[in-house]
């Protein structure tokens, strides 16, 4: 049977504590008791004086030899009768000290004890009477060689028992020794029975120590492998945040030029067939950026760097104009919209005005999109029995909903019915967001349904009352600005140069224009301006590290204004950008309220003005934070005709509407003709194996191909800057062959192309 090893790493306290006592008590109990032994034996020879027997024998032996001495010179001056009666005395007190000593069992067996003590006791029988009349002892020479002849009969026993008492000592330290010998045996068993104990736990020890040293290397590297996975699980997360990054600039980019210039196309004279292509062209481009918008807010709120921004409100305006804007599409599907504040509602609370609205818009767009037929009511009242806070209720009689579809409602890209997906669009992210964000706000969402009855959503929110801001009043001819601005704006994408200089323009404003943050610092070094409105993603000094060096140059013009363009939704962007000295933020598309209000918070203009150059719907699509999906009524164009292969003839078909020949002319010799064209200038850096000129001009075609339609350049453009940037791989000499092909099919395409609008 094989005797189980103790798993020491799973002792207690306790545990430990019994098995030290046990080991103590097991190897020091016994030393203790051969000490106690040791002692014992030390002691009893001390008290019992064992050493005495042979000194008290050889005394009386003395005794005697001295009494005779007086006897035979009895009568003499020196010896009378005191004296020999003292002498006599001295031996029986000797007599009294050998019979009561205490380890007198020594001698007592033995033959010479017993035999002299006899003759001893006869003698002093016969001499007690004689030594009692002492000076007649001395008179009579006969009585005192009667006790001469006792006394030389009594010295051989007593030599005898002398040597007795010599032996019985001797036998008695001999017995001793062999105890200590014996226990001195025991000990060094004992000792060694220790060791073997001591060595025995020794190796559990030792087995416990190398375990926990391995189970500390295996903890280590777990520790390490979970270090690992961490700094890959943030590495990950950092990497969507810069692909969202990107995501959001390399889409919002060509909406910059989109929506730009439809804007700027709505203001000229045009026809009611081509104005309502241009609002179904607008619509659809703000119901993209919309469902952007919808995707970017899911992995901010995931990231857990969203960020409320507080400020007072007007709670009933803010559902008018919700009313006001969802009004259309309720009368678009024939439904009755009806939207209430109660009486007591508090005007003015501490809200974030722009999510706020985005969870109205979610609830009641959904509820207009789920109810074919009858009505929908939104009703915003205070919070019950006496509770803080607001509760927004939607009810609507569409459809409704089972069990099994509400415990999956708020699940991200769920749809109660999926077939609406292909019919009126939609992410499936609207109620995952607006849920978020009403916990945000101290809040939550219910809901409760019936299939074939309909739903009610109910929204409570924390949002403290808060004071009215200081109106300023305007009269009507500060309604708009009043003040022409030189404004600096450095931006690399010729498309996006082209909008600013028109939109700038037409706001009244005198620009100068730079490729990139470099030449903007050589810009403000030669002359003065107001603003400089910056581009985030530029080649040389992008727009963080441009804003650096000007707040790092000498005089005022450290401290111009400082407007930062991006498409950059991450909130690490605006906060990194604050930190470096931007003042105010335009999103792209840029929008000309945009940028007006951007000028306005700057203090750079007498007035900011209410009255938009788009409109009110355009004004609230173009803010900070722009619509979701759910916020406009959608009119999906017919792309059934859209060209595929090397131009998407859609999107060049919109930038030659937009742009004068002239203008588009110097466009494509900016990309196609040599030396200097975008193509060309890339070859050029593929030759030379340059991966930083590689990267730059591939984004700069890609962003330029983009814009206009070019799908097959878009693409290969796209794998040389993923190569260039994101590996270290060398860029195939076939990529090169192959942007070259592709730049002459379609500068051939665009040749039929310019045949066909002619025709």
């Amino acid at each position: 049977m094989r005797f189980p090893w103790p798993n020491l790493a799973r002792w207690q306290g306790r545990q430990w504590a019994i098995a030290l006592s046990l080991l103590l008590a097991i190897t020091l109990a016994p030393l203790g008791w051969i000490q106690w032994r040791q002692f014992h034996l030390l002691d009893d020879v001390s008290n019992n004086q064992v050493d005495s027997i042979m000194w008290q024998a050889y005394q009386l032996e003395r005794e005697l030899g001295r009494l005779r001495q007086s006897l035979t010179h009895a009568g003499s001056p020196e010896v009378d009768g005191d004296t020999l009666v003292e002498r006599y005395e001295v031996f029986l007190s000797r007599i009294d000290l050998l019979t009561n000593i205490p380890r007198r069992d020594l001698l007592e067996a033995s033959y010479e004890y017993t035999a002299t003590l006899a003759l001893i006791n006869d003698f002093v029988k016969i001499a007690d009477p004689l030594f009692a009349q002492s000076q007649q002892l001395i008179d009579n020479p006969e009585q005192r060689q009667l006790l001469l002849n006792r006394v030389d009969a009594l010295q051989l026993p007593l030599a005898e028992l002398t040597r007795e008492a010599n032996r019985a000592v001797s036998r008695f330290l001999d017995e001793r020794n062999q105890q200590l010998q014996q226990q001195g045996l025991l000990v060094i068993g004992l000792a060694a029975g220790q060791i073997v104990i001591m060595l025995l736990f020794l190796g559990l020890l030792i087995r416990h120590i190398r375990r926990q040293q391995r189970q500390y290397v295996q903890l280590e590297r777990l520790s390490q492998e979970l270090a690992e996975a961490r700094d890959q699980a943030e590495a990950a997360n950092h990497g969507k945040s810069v692909f969202l990054a990107n995501m959001s600039h390399e889409i919002r980019t060509p909406f910059q030029g989109l929506l730009g210039m439809l804007n700027l196309l709505d203001d000229a004279t045009l026809s009611s067939q081509q104005r309502d292509y241009l609002g179904t062209a607008r619509d659809s481009a703000l119901h993209l950026l919309g469902v952007l918008n919808d995707i970017l807010d899911v992995s901010t709120l995931e990231s857990g760097t969203l960020k409320l921004s507080l400020a007072p409100i007007h709670l009933p305006g803010v559902l008018h104009e919700v009313d006001g804007l969802m009004q259309v599409a309720a009368r678009d599907k024939g439904l009755s919209l009806n939207m209430y504040a109660a009486a007591d509602l508090p005007g003015w609370v501490m809200a974030d005005a722009t999510r706020l609205r985005q969870i109205l818009f979610n609830l009641i767009s959904n509820a207009i999109k789920f109810t074919p037929e009858g009505s929908v009511m939104a009703e915003l009242t205070r919070a019950p029995d006496g509770q803080s806070g607001v509760v927004l209720t939607v009810r609507d009689t569409g459809m409704g909903m089972d069990p099994e579809t509400l415990e999956r409602l708020f699940t991200r890209f769920f749809q109660a019915d999926n077939s609406l997906r292909r019919r009126i669009g939609g992410t499936g992210l609207g109620l995952e967001i607006s849920r978020n964000l009403a916990r945000m706000m101290g809040g939550d969402i219910e809901v409760s349904s019936r299939p074939g009855v309909g739903s009610v959503f109910t929204v409570r929110l924390q949002l403290p009352e808060a004071q009215a801001p200081t109106e300023e009043h305007v009269t009507a001819s500060d309604s708009g600005q009043t003040r022409q601005l030189r404004v600096l704006v450095a931006e690399d994408h010729p498309v996006n140069l082209k909008y600013m200089s028109i939109l700038l323009d037409k706001m009244g404003h005198e620009a100068t224009f730079c490729e990139n943050g470099q030449e903007a610092l050589q810009l403000l070094a030669l002359h003065t301006y107001d603003v400089v409105l910056l581009d985030y993603h530029m080649p040389v000094l992008d727009g963080l590290a441009t804003t650096e060096a000007i707040r790092r140059l000498d005089g005022p013009a450290s401290q111009i204004k400082v407007i930062l363009v991006t498409a950059d939704v991450v909130n690490d962007t605006r906060k990194r950008a604050l930190d470096v000295g931007v003042n105010e933020f335009a999103s792209k598309p840029l929008q000309a309220d945009d940028l007006q209000r951007a000028l306005a918070r700057c203090g750079l203009l007498d007035e900011p003005g209410h009255s938009s150059l788009l409109g009110a719907l355009n004004t609230r699509a173009s803010g900070p934070f722009p619509l979701s999906s759910y916020e406009l009524p959608v009119r999906l164009p017919d792309l059934s005709h859209s060209a595929a292969g090397l131009i998407d003839t859609e999107s060049f078909t919109e930038i030659v509407a937009m742009m004068p020949e002239d203008s588009l002319d110097e466009l494509l010799k900016t990309v196609f003709e040599p030396p200097e064209g975008t193509v060309h200038v890339l070859l050029a850096a593929l030759a030379e194996g340059d991966r930083a000129a590689v990267d730059y001009n591939a984004h700069k075609l890609k962003g330029t191909c983009m814009l206009m339609g070019f799908r097959a350049l878009v693409k290969t453009s796209a794998q040389i800057e993923h190569l260039a940037t994101q590996t270290q791989e060398v860029v195939p000499v076939a990529l090169g062959q192959q942007l070259l092909r592709e730049m002459e099919l379609t500068q051939k395409a665009l040749r039929h192309f310019e045949l066909r609008q002619a025709v």
